[in-house]
């Protein structure tokens, strides 16, 4: 649903301040004397040219004397919302706990990995998350392989329950219940709360997806935007979330209903993986995995969107239902490929095309 714009613009202007509070920072040798406590050598460090703006957070590269690289990564106020920033960084990284005392919030502080982003070695020049339609077939077989041996290989961890992450290392109480990319989304954007019980977790796939179906009524509800084009988009838009409720049982994946669940990350794309070069797409590395959470097998098994060069729910999208894109298939045949090689115990399970899967 559309932004609510009522609520933007206090976060951009809190965003503006934190901002000009890291650049003093910087100009008065703070942020780099914090920095070089970490170091176990305890090395002087500067500030790289440039910081980095993503979608949810804000990098600053660090040169230390040796020569080595950290990434300084802190959640942009403008987009995480503060009453759940800490849970966010405590979910992506377990392995250092300690207070900020420059006041700039919850933050990670990690090394650098040499490469680029397959990101930039692959997606359009436009602005846009997907990736460009002039790939060489070969390239693209070599991505696919790689990634196809990277799920497969997060597919055999197993959850219990659909849940948020433990986060044994810090200790840090976690709720229950996740915090997804939609649910952050819909607060962030729309300003409506659809969390619910977080006390209360999910055992059953149809209990999941009734409580996603529950998020969007509620923010059709509550959110004064919902309907901007008139009373037809207002009932368009209704009968669409009731469809969707009464077809809820044909989403269900019945062989993994009460699981075992796998783990789920809903902001996955070309940007979380590092490549030697743009032109050895070896991957070396996978970062920044956001919003993640133990959650349905089939969501996991779902081909990620990025991969088939667009978004089903984008209203351009360019085949039928019962004509999925080429590279649907090319991506599922390498997938297949992966799990005939290694011994991996199982398969990622493929959901029917009439209960949502690709």
């Amino acid at each position: 649903m559309d932004t609510n714009m009522s609520i933007e613009y206090a976060p951009q202007e809190e965003e503006d301040i934190w901002i000009d509070q890291i650049k003093s920072l910087h100009l008065n040798g703070r942020l780099c004397d914090w920095v070089t406590t970490f170091h176990p050598q305890k090395l002087l460090c500067s500030p790289m040219p440039g910081i980095i703006h993503g979608s949810y957070n804000l990098i600053q590269e660090f040169l230390f004397e040796d020569g080595t690289v950290w990434l300084l990564r802190f959640p942009r106020v403008s987009n995480v919302s503060p009453e759940y920033v800490d849970e966010k960084v405590a979910t992506e990284v377990g392995t250092l706990f300690n207070p900020n005392p420059l006041e700039l919030g919850p933050f990670i502080l990690m090394e650098f990995i040499e490469g680029v982003s397959l990101g930039e070695a692959l997606k359009k020049d436009d602005g846009s998350r997907l990736l460009r339609e002039d790939i060489p077939e070969r390239d693209v077989e070599f991505v696919y392989r790689q990634m196809a041996n990277i799920m497969l290989r997060l597919f055999e961890i197993d959850f219990d329950r659909i849940e948020s992450l433990p986060t044994p290392k810090t200790g840090y109480s976690v709720p229950i219940r996740p915090l997804t990319w939609k649910t952050h989304d819909i607060l962030r954007t729309g300003g409506v709360n659809t969390f619910g019980d977080r006390a209360r977790g999910f055992s059953t796939i149809t209990g999941y997806f009734q409580y996603i179906n529950r998020q969007d009524w509620k923010q059709f509800r509550h959110q004064p935007n919902t309907v901007i084009a008139g009373e037809l988009d207002g009932i368009t838009t209704y009968a669409s979330l009731d469809m969707l409720k009464s077809m809820m049982p044909q989403f269900v994946d019945t062989e993994y209903e009460k699981g075992p669940f796998k783990l789920i990350c809903d902001y996955f794309s070309l940007a979380n993986m590092i490549v030697k070069s743009r032109e050895d797409l070896t991957i070396v590395g996978v970062v920044g995995l956001e919003w993640v959470y133990a959650g349905p097998a089939q969501m996991f098994a779902s081909g990620p969107w990025w991969l088939l060069l667009n978004r089903p729910i984008n209203t351009e999208w360019d085949f039928q239902v019962e004509d999925p894109p080429e590279v649907n298939e090319r991506y599922f045949k390498s997938q297949s490929l992966q799990e005939g090689t290694g011994g991996r115990r199982g398969k990622i399970t493929q959901a029917p095309r009439e209960r949502g899967g690709l």
